[in-house]
């Protein structure tokens, strides 16, 4: 008899913005996404060279993708590609602003594996027309 186990149920995987965003790109099956938030920051002293303020300024969002590509010949993206997101992902608004691709890499390992990674960068403020 098989046990019944029962708890908290937990989603493994990829947001779907995130894949639907890399199938734009590149025809593949993701392997990995990352998200990371970033910006400048400007730190305003005192006469006693004391930090009394802080400005965070410049925002941005850095996305990364590794797919397996599974085109018969698959084509990098330009930099500067844009990118559309249906959604926010795990809290970082994607889908407002402007996402351009920043770099990308083609890999080709054995007889016929390869594999495209590309890194873009999110504009939060940026007007996307």
């Amino acid at each position: 008899m098989a046990e019944k186990q029962t708890g908290t149920t937990v989603q493994w995987g990829i947001p779907s913005s995130l894949k639907t965003a890399s199938d734009a790109i590149i025809a593949g099956i993701v392997q990995s996404v990352s998200v990371s938030i970033g910006g400048a920051t400007a730190e305003i002293t005192d006469e006693d060279g004391d930090i009394v303020t802080r400005v965070d300024h410049g925002a941005f969002n850095e996305i990364s993708f590794e797919a397996i590509v599974t085109a018969a010949t698959p084509e990098l993206p330009e930099k500067g590609d844009a990118l559309t997101f249906s959604a926010a992902v795990d809290g970082v608004a994607l889908n407002t602003g402007k996402v351009l691709v920043e770099s990308a890499q083609i890999t080709h390992s054995g007889a016929n594996s390869t594999t495209v990674s590309f890194t873009a960068k999110h504009y939060p403020h940026m007007p996307s027309a």
